[in-house]
């Protein structure tokens, strides 16, 4: 008798431990990084460490928001109100949310270059049998405009569709059309999906 009585007081006691949940101890983010030594001459040691980028972490909530708006113009583009850097990283984790395949970027000059193909109702079947016949090679480009990201993509030139998707089928006729739809799927999985 005296054996259940202490089996079920260590019972309760394990399960009255674990009831409390305190969001302090379910982030680990800073966990995932070692410390950074004030003083330090390395600057950006901890980013290094990171397979993938890295936004800092807002809690609860997907996309940017407000932080991103349209600009109404032709071609369509659009800005980030944040720095360059931190931009980068959500523009590109957006393309790879998005399911745009990123052939090759350069951060020096601000371009991303992606193979897409907007998708319509039709193409949603011809994904099912990895049809990439109507692909096409478009380049992104990022730059600063008043302390402010500017986001801006057309269609790459014959020589660039050539030479980065050699292994892949290329559609030479594309139009430039779908340079804004581009812009436009980025924008919105930046504003509203982003899930960093």
């Amino acid at each position: 008798m005296r054996s259940l009585h202490l089996s079920v007081f260590l019972l309760l006691n394990l399960t009255g431990c674990s009831l409390g949940k305190d969001p302090r101890y379910l982030d680990t983010q800073a966990l995932e990084r070692p410390p950074i030594l004030a003083g330090s001459e390395v600057i950006g040691a901890a980013e290094s460490f990171a397979d993938e980028p890295v936004l800092p972490k807002q809690h609860n909530k997907k996309g940017l928001g407000k932080a991103v708006y349209l600009i109404k113009t032709v071609p369509m583009r659009f800005k980030i109100k944040q720095p360059l850097d931190t931009a980068w990283l959500a523009i590109e984790l957006s393309l790879k949310q998005a399911e745009i395949k990123i052939t090759d970027q350069d951060r020096s000059q601000g371009l991303f270059y992606v193979a897409y193909h907007d998708a319509g109702l039709l193409d949603l079947f011809g994904k099912l049998l990895k049809n990439e016949a109507n692909t096409s090679l478009y380049v992104i480009h990022v730059s600063t405009e008043n302390k402010e990201t500017l986001v801006s993509a057309k269609l790459a030139s014959k020589a660039e569709q050539t030479s980065s998707l050699e292994k892949s089928p290329i559609n030479d006729q594309h139009e430039d059309n779908d340079a804004d739809q581009l812009i436009y799927t980025l924008f919105t999985t930046l504003r509203d999906d982003l899930v960093h």
